[in-house]
């Protein structure tokens, strides 16, 4: 007597059925940590985790990649941690290349007597085109509309224009953050 073989009758809904419980295993399984880490501890580092998340989607991205740094060192196969973390890295990473070119424009003369910070800046814009001959024409933006007002003087011979730059964000008690095409004037909270 030999073996029979009996071969499986595929129809298109027994794919699709089979399509779906794939699907929703591997939207689950993204979701979870790995069975190791099991009980009270799992717990802890899903909480961990989901705090993580909601810092990032809230924009604050050092709360976020401070707690999924915490998820990745217990579980570092999660999968939607390292696609957070990968784009905490990739837009966290500032862009020095206008400070770099902002640091190579020597101011030979700041002279500003009871001026504001939004009036300092136009005229740094002004210094900094004729110093670089204007090949260097900064784009300031001050976020706090109180920052703009705070009244300055300053006087300074021969300094890089980045020195200025920090001189007047402190001076007008915020703080400066170089972006890709631009400087941000913001306040010290920010």
């Amino acid at each position: 007597m030999g073996l029979r073989v009996i071969k499986p009758v595929y129809t298109m809904e027994t794919k699709l059925i089979r399509c779906i419980s794939s699907a929703a295993f591997v939207a689950a399984a993204a979701f979870l940590l790995p069975a190791s880490v099991e009980g009270a501890e799992g717990k802890e580092i899903n909480s961990v985790f989901q705090q993580g998340r909601a810092a990032f989607y809230k924009g604050d991205m050092e709360a976020a990649k401070a707690l999924l740094m915490q998820v990745a060192a217990v579980s570092p196969n999660h999968f939607e941690t390292k696609a957070l973390l990968a784009q905490i890295n990739t837009y966290s990473k500032p862009d020095t290349s206008i400070k770099k070119l902002y640091g190579t424009v020597t101011i030979p003369k700041v002279e500003f007597n009871e001026v504001t910070l939004s009036e300092a800046l136009l005229a740094l814009g002004a210094m900094s085109k004729n110093a670089s001959q204007g090949k260097v024409i900064p784009n300031f933006i001050v976020k706090t509309p109180e920052m703009g007002k705070k009244t300055l003087t300053l006087s300074l011979a021969n300094i890089p224009m980045t020195d200025v730059i920090e001189y007047l964000a402190r001076m007008s008690g915020g703080k400066v953050v170089y972006e890709k095409h631009a400087v941000l004037f913001v306040g010290q909270a920010d």
